[in-house]
């Protein structure tokens, strides 16, 4: 008498496909494994070919102290900042700031559009921690082009920093000149008191007073006047320019390429196999 076959319990019927599914992808992964590998084979391909005809792209990075004038008052006497960095950056990300001088130091001279190209391509941004400092990445085919790019966009922001300055200079120029004048005649008009006898006199303490303030206000003028040039637009360290390529990431591309074709590859095998059963189900209906 024949037994009737046990009945599956639920865990039991799960365990049951799961090594069914698994047998399948094992079966699948036979016989398109050829397929996926040969896939693999031609991302590599074209990844080794985007690498051939990609060139080389190289940075150079420096950091500048932005220009800075001295204070004519004791709030900040180190002086303050002729351009901040921000309004530096933002001045610098339009096209119409560069000078053809600074296009032909990055290679750019005769493209079209050649300052809308080198405000993308230079990166300035505020150094941390420092409130007068930007740092400057400029890109070339080689370390020397990357590095002559550096120096003319440095060059450029010296020179309109100097601009910006001279005519705040020429300014405390006049007024030095004028307070050194009062000053004279103060001095005069004391020295005429002091013979006169009258140097208790209300005139004769009020031109003391005010000589005071123009030796304290020729002294700030003198600052401002004499300490431009050393406190002109400056690199904190030479330009530095790396050996090493920054792109193409030859790593990163290769792996994309790989993976990429390995991907395909699946999907393309994948797909062949559906398209099959989709025609063994069709000629087994008719």
């Amino acid at each position: 008498m024949n037994q009737p076959l046990p009945r599956l319990t639920g865990s039991q019927e799960i365990d049951l496909q799961e090594e069914i599914s698994l047998i399948d992808i094992l079966c699948f992964l036979k016989g398109a494994y050829k397929v996926i590998i040969i896939f693999g084979l031609i991302g590599m391909a074209l990844s080794i070919a985007y690498l051939a005809m990609t060139p080389n792209q190289y940075e150079a990075s420096v950091q500048i102290t932005m220009a800075q004038v001295g204070a004519t008052n004791n709030i900040n006497p180190l002086g303050v900042n002729i351009e901040e960095p921000a309004l530096l950056i933002s001045r610098l990300s339009s096209p119409t700031s560069f000078t053809p001088e600074t296009i032909a130091a990055c290679g750019l001279q005769g493209q079209v559009n050649a300052g809308v190209s080198l405000s993308k391509s230079i990166k300035l941004t505020p150094a941390k921690g420092v409130a007068s400092v930007v740092e400057l990445k400029t890109f070339g085919g080689t370390p020397q082009s990357a590095q002559e790019c550096a120096l003319g966009v440095f060059d450029l922001i010296k020179t309109t920093q100097s601009q910006i300055v001279a005519p705040y200079v020429e300014e405390a120029k006049v007024k030095l000149a004028d307070d050194e004048d009062r000053l004279q005649k103060a001095k005069e008009m004391v020295a005429r008191s002091d013979k006169s006898g009258s140097a208790m006199s209300a005139s004769y303490l009020s031109t003391r007073d005010e000589i005071r303030y123009l030796l304290d206000e020729i002294t700030a003028l003198k600052n401002v006047v004499t300490s431009n040039q050393n406190r002109a637009t400056r690199m904190v360290a030479p330009i530095f320019a790396s050996d090493t390529p920054i792109a193409p990431k030859k790593r990163i591309v290769l792996a994309a390429g790989l993976l990429g074709g390995l991907f395909l590859g699946l999907l393309i095998a994948l797909a062949r196999q559906m398209v099959l059963k989709l025609k063994s189900a069709a000629g087994g209906v008719l």
